[in-house]
């Protein structure tokens, strides 16, 4: 698998090979994190629109048609000036049949919008009203869209995403024209391969052959989020399709796409915690391995349905909780909920931050490991301890021939970087990542120029 940036942000060009574990590593501001933010958003993308299908579709339309009738049923009942919704507004008496009507384009949902809009004002719905019940109708048709066009679909749900993940546009600085591609070989015979071209930070064209071999994608940017988990599911993203929820007219935050992913997968993962959903003994090894080393484990309490920290006898909050543990909390969730497999991507952006000295060790250890079962991780980092604590293990557990590492390489013009294999060449960044320490050790030497 590849991924190809072309004039994205920071960076002029990068390509980056995921064989098993992929390091991305180098100083601040080079465009680690875009790399591993880009590859979630087009990922998502392309499997949320993989994920529609006729019945699917069916579903949600029907979903955003009934919850329109119940603001009909509460106007009716505030306003008195009707019988029944379905005899003043017909279009809604059979919302099965509609929902089918649509999808076999007998009706269109802008014939639908306009009477329905109609009727609303009718019954003396107010502006936001109107607008609620115009929101529902944007999301059917994006629905109907990604049914029948998935290229456009695709467009529509990478354009959505990205501008959650990055709220800017995508083209470098200077720059007019960018592109991504994304190239499996692993799915089938053919392979497959997305491209997307953008012209003036718009995204204007989108290419979809095939479908990639990665059915998900989780980005970790911070265990800390784990303190927040009920708000951010509660929260709103910016993509009307990827949510795959009711509108929240009501939600008083909107938080980037992937905040809102680990959200549901960290609290909705089962509790038991021996077994996950997998029956695979190695996989129980890292999990009892995992609480070996925190003294306990999260999981959902059954009263409160909050996530907990258990040690012993004891439940603890998330906020209660040292950062380091709530790291390995993060992988311990991820495997008992099935989100971490040979299939389904994991991308940590500097994991390090929250772990001392001896944590990251054991932390890149199991991701090692993980690596080892089959499981493809993509991991930023501008540590050194980090980085050697991976190439260790790597070596130890025999998969040196699955990693690769990457670091940026700044243009002569200071603004953009290229991201450069450095696997064969690491002696050069441990230099470059080690140089502040090296500059502060001489203690005596300090003394000796402040007297």
């Amino acid at each position: 698998m590849e991924l190809e940036l072309h004039d994205i942000l920071k960076i002029h060009y990068a390509s980056v090979q995921l064989k098993g574990l992929t390091v991305i590593t180098g100083e601040n501001n080079s465009g680690k994190s875009t790399i591993g933010k880009v590859l979630f958003s087009l990922l998502k993308a392309t499997n949320n629109v993989r994920q529609v299908d006729k019945f699917k579709t069916d579903l949600l339309i029907r979903q955003q048609l009934e919850m329109i009738g119940r603001m009909l049923m509460r106007r009716f009942s505030i306003t008195g000036k009707f019988n029944r919704p379905e005899q003043e507004l017909p279009l809604l008496k059979d919302i099965p049949a509609l929902s089918m009507d649509l999808i076999s384009n007998v009706v269109s949902i802008d014939d639908v919008q306009t009477e329905l809009e109609k009727a609303a004002r009718q019954m003396s719905f107010t502006p936001r009203d109107v607008s609620i019940v115009r929101e529902h109708c944007k999301k059917i048709r994006l629905f109907l869209i990604s049914l029948t066009s998935p290229e456009k679909a695709l467009k529509e749900e990478f354009t959505q995403i990205s501008q959650s993940e990055f709220q800017e546009g995508l083209c470098s600085f200077g720059s007019n024209f960018s592109r991504i591609t994304f190239h499996d070989d692993t799915a089938d015979a053919a392979g497959s391969r997305m491209e997307v071209e953008i012209n003036n930070n718009t995204i204007n064209h989108v290419s979809l052959m095939g479908y990639t071999s990665l059915k998900d994608v989780t980005y970790v940017e911070s265990p800390l989020y784990m303190h927040i988990l009920d708000a951010l599911r509660m929260a709103d993203t910016i993509s009307p399709i990827s949510s795959r929820k009711p509108l929240n007219p009501f939600a008083r935050i909107k938080a980037p796409y992937h905040l809102v992913d680990m959200a549901d997968k960290l609290a909705s993962a089962p509790d038991t915690f021996s077994l996950p959903p997998f029956d695979d003994n190695e996989y129980v090894s890292q999990l009892l391995r995992i609480k070996e080393l925190t003294g306990g484990a999260f999981s959902v309490d059954s009263k409160t349905k909050r996530l907990t920290f258990k040690e012993g006898t004891h439940e603890l909050p998330p906020v209660s909780v040292a950062s380091g543990i709530k790291s390995f909390g993060v992988l311990q969730r991820l495997l008992q909920g099935g989100y971490l497999s040979p299939f389904r991507l994991l991308i940590w952006d500097e994991p390090e931050i929250h772990l001392h000295p001896q944590w990251q060790v054991e932390f890149c250890e199991l991701i090692v490991e993980l690596v080892s079962l089959g499981i493809p991780i993509v991991v930023s980092t501008h540590s050194p301890y980090f980085l050697q604590g991976l190439r260790y293990f790597a070596a130890k557990k025999g998969v040196e021939q699955s990693v690769t590492y990457y670091a940026p390489k700044q243009n002569p013009d200071g603004n953009l970087c290229d991201f450069e294999d450095v696997t064969d060449n690491l002696n050069e960044v441990f230099t470059l990542l080690a140089a502040p320490l090296q500059e502060i050790m001489n203690v005596d030497e300090a003394r000796n120029t402040e007297q």
